[in-house]
């Protein structure tokens, strides 16, 4: 069974990880600076370490801080990131430029990377659903790495769409229009792609 390391147990990380927990189809391991006082694993099975220790036994890596501590974090972690999946779920506020992955190739060259969770508020991670029906998460990444991101992004309870490869902008945009709406709609607020394949 992969390994997914969740940096951060805030609402974001701990939302998506107590989730992934919960679906049993990962292992899961926050990454905490204080782990002894960390309540992110809830009722689940999910370890809670320090960030190196979460980092160093994971297939992949779920960034869930700040987007201003994401430099330091790779600066830190530089060679334990080596080989993972990096996948981006943090916002550089105020932007213009929200995404890390001009960051993640710079500092952990050697890390894959892929962004998702970025677009929604954490609510939407805790009750993924709209009267029945699962919302879309869109997301980009390496094809290599699209079924591991899908796996994720499943066990959560929504529906995976991949928007191309190397296409953190778009998710960055989305973003913008989503938070848009929460005044009219509020903050659990999804989309759901209509097609003819279904």
């Amino acid at each position: 069974m992969s390994v997914i390391a969740v940096i951060g147990t805030g609402n974001i990380g701990g939302t998506i990880g107590r989730a992934v927990a919960r679906s049993g189809k990962l292992e899961v391991v926050f990454g905490s600076r204080d782990p002894g006082s960390s309540k992110a694993a809830g009722d689940t099975a999910a370890k809670i370490a320090t960030p190196a220790e979460a980092i160093a036994g994971a297939d992949i890596v779920l960034l869930a801080v700040p987007g201003g501590e994401i430099p330091g974090l790779l600066r830190t972690h530089t060679a334990a990131l080596d080989g993972k999946l990096v996948l981006d779920a943090s916002n550089r506020f105020p932007g213009p430029v929200l995404n890390s992955a001009a960051e993640v190739a710079e500092l952990a060259p050697g890390a894959r990377y892929a962004r998702a969770f970025n677009t929604q508020a954490w609510e939407t991670y805790e009750e993924p659903t709209w009267d029945g029906v699962r919302g879309d998460l869109f997301y980009t990444s390496t094809e290599a790495d699209r079924a591991a991101v899908e796996q994720l992004i499943s066990a959560v309870g929504l529906r995976p769409l991949f928007v191309g490869e190397g296409r953190p902008d778009l998710l960055d945009a989305l973003l913008f229009l989503l938070v848009s709406t929460f005044d009219a709609f509020g903050r659990h607020t999804g989309l759901r792609l209509l097609t003819d394949a279904g």
